[in-house]
C-alpha cells in the first residue's frame, strides 16, 4: 500500500517536473511588450579567469571590464586574497557597487562576525551561501544541519541589517522520500531569516523547472542568478557534474526567459546577477546582456 507520505512526495515531485523550456524560439505573441526592470548585475565569479588571488590590479581589470560590459552592479563571490577595505576602494573606483556578495560555509561558521564586517564595508544588503560541504551525495541529515545553521546565522545577520541568502547548485534537488531535499531545505528555514537565491541553470539541472519553483515558493526566492543551458534532452544532475561549456549565452539555451523573468517580477525578485562560467564567458555576458535589455516578458 502506498503511504500517504509517500503519495504526497510523489505529488510534489510531479508538481516540480519539468515543463517545456524554450529560448529563443519562444512565441513574442506570448509575453507582454515589457523589458526586465532589475536591477541586474555581474556575478564577478564569471570572470574568474582573468582575476589572480591577491593581485589588486587584476581584479580592477575584471571590474573596469564589467562596467564596459554595462552591467551597472556586481555581487561578489569572494574578496580573491583583498581586504573588504580593499576591495571596496577598487569598486568605487570603478564606479561599481556591490549589493550581494558571498562568504563561505566555514566563514558563517567560524567568523561571522567578519563576514558582517565585510558586508558593511562593501555595502552589500544581501549576504550568500553558496555551497554546503559534503562528499558523496547530498543527505537529507546535512540538509537538516545546515537549515539549522542558516537560521541561527541569518537571525544574527538580520540583526546586522543584512539578509542571508543560501544559493542552489543541483545536489539539492537529490529526492528524499519523494521530494527534493531543497523542499526540506525550505520547509526548515525561517522565512524570516533565510531567503534563497535561484540559479536558474542548476535548477534545470536538477530536473525541474524554475518557473514552477517560484510559483511554489514566491515569498522565499529573492535573488536570481541568470544562465542559461545548451539545448538538449532533460537532465537529472545531483552531484555538480554538468561541463561549465554548458553555459550559453542568454536566449540561445533551452531556458524559456520570457516565463522566467515574468514570474520573477510578479514575485518580487530583489535582485538579478548573470553568471556565466563557460570559457567564453567574457564574450557571453555581453550577448547576455544584449538579450536581457531586448527581450519582451
Amino acid at each position: 500500500m502506498t503511504s500517504r507520505r509517500r503519495f504526497l512526495g510523489g505529488a510534489i515531485l510531479a508538481a516540480l517536473a519539468p515543463l517545456p523550456v524554450l529560448g529563443a524560439d519562444a512565441n513574442p505573441a506570448d509575453a507582454v511588450a515589457r523589458r526586465l526592470r532589475g536591477p541586474l548585475g555581474l556575478q564577478l565569479y564569471s570572470l574568474r579567469h582573468q582575476i589572480r588571488r591577491g593581485n589588486a590590479q587584476t581584479v580592477q581589470a575584471a571590474l573596469a571590464y564589467t562596467k564596459q560590459a554595462g552591467y551597472p552592479e556586481i555581487e561578489a563571490p569572494e574578496l580573491y586574497g583583498l581586504t573588504s577595505s580593499e576591495f571596496r576602494r577598487l569598486l568605487d573606483q570603478t564606479g561599481l557597487p556591490c549589493h550581494s556578495m558571498m562568504a563561505t560555509y566555514e566563514q558563517y561558521e567560524s567568523d561571522l562576525d567578519g563576514v558582517i564586517r565585510d558586508a558593511h564595508t562593501l555595502g552589500a544588503t544581501h549576504v550568500v551561501n553558496a555551497w554546503i560541504p559534503h562528499s558523496g551525495p547530498f543527505t537529507i541529515d546535512l540538509c537538516k544541519k545546515a537549515s539549522a545553521n542558516y537560521n541561527q546565522w541569518g537571525k544574527k545577520l538580520r540583526a546586522a541589517g543584512l539578509r542571508f541568502a543560501h544559493h542552489n547548485h543541483d545536489y539539492e534537488f537529490q529526492p528524499y522520500r519523494g521530494a527534493p531535499l531543497y523542499e526540506v531545505m525550505l520547509k526548515d528555514t525561517d522565512p524570516e531569516y533565510v531567503d534563497f537565491e535561484m540559479d536558474v541553470f542548476w535548477v534545470v539541472a536538477g530536473g525541474l523547472n524554475p518557473v514552477t519553483l517560484m510559483r511554489r515558493h514566491p515569498t522565499r526566492i529573492r535573488l536570481l542568478h541568470l544562465k542559461d543551458m545548451r539545448k538538449g534532452p532533460p537532465v537529472h544532475d545531483y552531484a555538480v557534474t554538468i561541463p561549465v561549456n554548458w553555459d550559453v549565452p542568454l536566449g540561445t539555451g533551452r531556458v524559456n526567459w520570457p516565463a522566467v523573468l515574468g514570474e520573477s517580477e510578479k514575485i518580487g525578485v530583489r535582485r538579478y546577477f548573470v553568471e556565466d562560467e563557460s570559457d567564453q564567458a567574457r564574450e557571453q555576458i555581453i550577448q547576455s546582456l544584449h538579450y536581457l535589455k531586448t527581450v519582451a516578458i
